[in-house]
């Protein structure tokens, strides 16, 4: 059961990425799974910083760093020094990420109706339950 279960989470996850990236064209972007997760923090956070995105994802400052500077090279983010504290930066999504993450959120829409078609919402909602029981048991 144990490989049957890492195998239909290995191609669950697979897919899903695979179309949400089809979606928004992030092959061409040369985006991937942590930056389209970076810009949901940012748009979801107010005043946003690099240390609110380590403490979301649990990676490290580093490879958060490497991410911002990747996003704002490619015109999606903002990076301004905070008024509060000047020795950190506020980030933020610019017009072009703006309009990006909605395409990814329109993209995400559609996909998890893809997903749950043929799923009523018991099913849709043990699945939920499931799988967050699943996520608490690996923290």
């Amino acid at each position: 059961m144990n490989t049957t279960l890492v195998n239909t989470l290995f191609t669950l996850m697979n897919h899903y990425r695979v179309t949400i990236r089809q979606a928004i064209d992030a092959n061409e972007l040369g985006l991937n799974a942590m930056h389209v997760r970076c810009l949901h923090i940012i748009s979801a956070t107010s005043h946003c910083t690099a240390n609110d995105i380590v403490t979301q994802t649990q990676r490290d400052k580093a490879q958060i760093a490497r991410l911002i500077k990747e996003l704002v090279a490619l015109n999606l983010i903002n990076k301004y020094a905070s008024e509060h504290d000047k020795r950190s930066f506020i980030i933020s999504l610019t017009p072009q990420g703006t309009e990006l993450f909605n395409k990814l959120l329109d993209a995400e829409q559609q996909v998890n109706e893809q997903m749950c078609k043929n799923l009523n919402e018991q099913q849709i909602s043990d699945f939920l339950a499931t799988a967050k029981k699943m996520i608490n048991n690996m923290q």
